[in-house]
């Protein structure tokens, strides 16, 4: 065996260096992370050659005492803590003292710095970890950080390293993650002399997302407030519309540090549940503010990634807050209009006109005051039109009980004015009290290949997705009754035996009594098997042994999947969601002719939904052609 020995600097730096310094991007993380810590309002980055030929990081902030400029490059020295009491109520970014002398370690670094108080700065150059010089040096208050020929001395390092435009790449998302994270701070990123991220620092989550995202996306995004006992939550998030297929839109931050969490992330997705398909991810920007001491920030080298006291409490809030924002601000989809016009502005030949802005339905509920304190009055409706009920082979007569039309005073969202990437784009986005409708005076013109729905009023054609449509409608209207009265039961004449394996049996039979509120209850028989005496009354007509197979197999997988800490109350919504889901099946269908009547009918019943723009699986039920669209595609309006 080798004889122990303790390791140089040099080297237990450059093993420092691998873990905190793991690509260039890395590198400006940390440096940026310091100028935040150092109270800095305006931060400036510059990179050359993917961060490897040069990285430069300059801010306004407190800057560094004469006297501990060369203390601030030994391991583990730091001015953010100093007992284990720190650590655990810990609210700067930065708190192991290891990204100065890793980075120095791994570089050629020239440091400049000066106190706001202070006549001059001093003037730091290292190479390898090692001091070359230090000299008194003319520099503005704050402190700028030149690292060049990084990982000079380490080369395998740089067998890992990307290609230069993937590593600046990263470079740019670490400033626009921290300007999401503290947009009071005015940020700027340049790569290679050009700007790529400007951010003004005006302390508004919608000026960054309007950066971040585009002024498309921007200009109807909503406003997301939310307050829990423990938590806080700002943010700004994009309609389903303009959702994607990667996670690159989903932005989180906490007490101001950029991060990356599972909690986070799952309480997202909850909220888009029933707004987007299944696969596809939300833009949003979303902060969350809260104890110190409910956070460990301490999980992650780079400290990227932390983790909550109470997951399952956040995301549950998350969950919420989001569901409750989008069922605010939902709208119909905007139709593309191809252009053929020469000189089309966005060059793709094609663009997005916005739906017109509805009258306003409240959703029915048991008290005629609204949450604002406002009144609604009841309009008549012929109830012979309320009552029609889709000629379909299913007893489940859909609108024998349609609530009656509110009339509210129209409110118009306010639109986003946004400016490019780098001259500090503005929002002003809609508020969460805004709640578009579809429109209470939509009448039904035809249905068109027996799947769509034509509609118009004085300001838009509307084309609905029938099935989509419907099943909303079926959605909401199960998932109220569900939360207002209970569910009712439909006891079975002949009841139904299923048999299930050994090893699900434990786990059906102690979820059993959880479903006997939503009607559906079942005893065992044996030690394989369960017999089904009632169901839900909403499933009458439908495949009921195949349903509640499927509620078993829902189960089980709720309590040998991933999310085995999912928590009892969690775990009943999510049983409740997913009975709804199956509900919706007897939504009518594609290819079934409907009459105006029905058709009539369907619509008002969408009028007065919570959220009558997607299906609970996210598809979109209605997209729209405004007067004024068809008008400029007519050339009616020169």
């Amino acid at each position: 065996m080798a004889q122990i020995a303790v390791l140089s600097d040099l080297v237990a730096n450059q093993i420092a260096a691998g873990e905190v310094v793991e690509r260039p991007a890395s590198a400006v993380k940390e440096l940026v992370e310091n100028a935040v810590d150092a109270g800095a309002t305006e931060i400036s980055v510059r990179v050359e050659g993917g961060g490897l030929a040069l990285i430069e990081v300059q801010d306004n902030g407190m800057g560094i005492a004469p006297q501990e400029v060369e203390l601030a490059f030994i391991r583990h020295a730091t001015s953010k803590l100093r007992t284990l009491d720190d650590l655990r109520r810990l609210g700067s970014l930065g708190f192991r003292g290891e990204a100065l002398p890793s980075i120095a370690a791994v570089s050629h670094l020239t440091l400049h710095t000066r106190m706001r108080d202070a006549e001059g700065g001093v003037g730091l150059v290292m190479e390898g970890g090692s001091v070359l010089s230090r000299e008194p040096v003319g520099c503005p208050p704050g402190t700028r950080v030149t690292v060049t020929d990084l990982f000079f001395n380490t080369p395998a390092r740089l067998k890992f390293v990307r290609s230069l435009q993937t590593e600046s790449s990263h470079i740019v998302d670490v400033v626009a993650k921290a300007a999401a994270a503290r947009p009071d701070i005015a940020f700027r990123a340049m790569v290679d002399g050009r700007t790529q991220w400007s951010t003004p620092g005006d302390g508004r989550l919608e000026t960054v997302f309007a950066v971040a995202f585009g002024a498309t996306a921007a200009r109807t995004a909503l406003k997301l407030e939310a307050v829990h006992a423990d938590y806080s939550i700002s943010g700004v998030l994009a309609l389903p519309e303009f959702s994607r297929a990667q996670r690159t839109g989903l932005w989180f931050s906490v007490n101001g540090r950029p991060v990356r969490s599972q909690a986070l992330q799952n309480g997202v997705v909850d909220g888009f549940a029933h707004a987007i398909p299944k696969g596809r991810y939300p833009l949003i920007l979303l902060s969350l503010a809260t104890d110190p001491s409910l956070v460990d920030v301490n999980v992650h080298p780079g400290k990227l990634e932390i983790r909550f006291s109470e997951e399952r409490d956040v995301r549950e809030f998350v969950s919420q807050a989001v569901a409750d924002a989008l069922q605010a601000g939902m709208r119909p989809a905007a139709v593309k209009m191809v252009s053929h016009e020469p000189n089309d502005s966005d060059g793709e030949g094609a663009r997005a006109v916005a739906p017109p802005v509805v009258a306003q339905a409240r959703p029915p509920s048991s008290s005629s005051i609204a949450p604002g304190g406002q009144e609604y009055r009841t309009a008549s409706l012929d109830r012979e039109s309320s009552q029609i009920a889709f000629a379909l082979a299913q007893p489940i007569d859909v609108f024998s009980s349609l609530p009656l039309v509110h009339e509210t005073v129209e409110t118009q969202p306010t639109a986003v004015e946004t400016g490019s990437a780098t001259d500090g784009a503005t929002a002003e986005l809609r508020g969460a009290d805004t709640h578009p409708q579809m429109p209470v005076g939509i009448r039904a013109v035809a249905q068109v290949m027996q799947m769509y729905i034509v509609a118009q009023d004085a300001d838009a054609v509307y084309l609905i997705d029938q099935h989509a449509a419907h099943e909303r409608v079926l959605y909401e209207r199960f998932r109220d009754e569900a939360a207002q009265r209970g569910w009712l039961k439909l006891d079975l004449l002949v009841p139904l035996t299923i048999e299930v394996p050994v090893r699900e049996f434990g786990i059906l039979n102690l979820a059993r009594e959880q479903w006997i509120e939503f009607g559906l209850i079942v005893e065992p028989f044996g030690e394989q098997a369960f017999v089904v005496r009632s169901v839900p009354h909403i499933w009458e007509g439908l495949d009921i042994e195949r349903l509640v197979k499927d509620v078993f197999a829902d189960q089980v997988a709720d309590q040998l999947g991933v999310d085995k800490e999912i928590g009892s109350t969690r775990a009943m919504r999510a049983w409740q969601d997913r009975l709804i889901m199956r509900s919706c099946k007897a939504a009518v269908k594609a290819n079934q002719k409907l009459s105006l009547m029905e058709m009539d009918a369907l619509l008002q019943s969408l009028s007065t939904l919570q959220n009558p723009f997607t299906c609970p699986h996210g598809r979109p039920t209605a997209i729209v052609l405004t007067r004024q669209q068809l008008e400029k595609e007519f050339k009616r309006s020169l």
